[in-house]
C-alpha cells in the first residue's frame, strides 16, 4: 500500500488528505468516489454555479485530476 494525498479544492477551505491505495489506478478510483459523495452532499441551488476538483498525487508526483462543475 501506498499512502496518496488527495487535495480538495471548490470547497471553503482547500482541503488536504492523506489515503492508502495499492495502485495508481486504485487511487484515481478512490477519487472518483469522493467526488460523488461531495456531490451527493452538496446542497446544489437551481441554476447555481460550482467547480469541485480533487488532486491525487504520490510523493508529487500528480496522479490524476478529477472534476465536476456546473455553470
Amino acid at each position: 500500500m501506498a499512502t496518496y494525498d488527495f487535495i480538495v479544492s471548490g470547497m471553503d477551505p482547500e482541503m488536504a488528505l492523506e489515503g492508502a491505495a495499492s495502485t495508481d489506478a486504485e487511487a484515481w478510483r478512490e477519487a472518483i468516489l469522493f467526488l460523488s459523495e461531495m456531490l451527493r452532499e452538496k446542497p446544489v441551488r437551481e441554476g447555481g454555479a460550482f467547480s469541485l476538483q480533487v488532486i491525487v498525487r504520490n510523493k508529487g508526483r500528480e496522479i490524476c485530476r478529477v472534476g465536476a462543475s456546473a455553470h
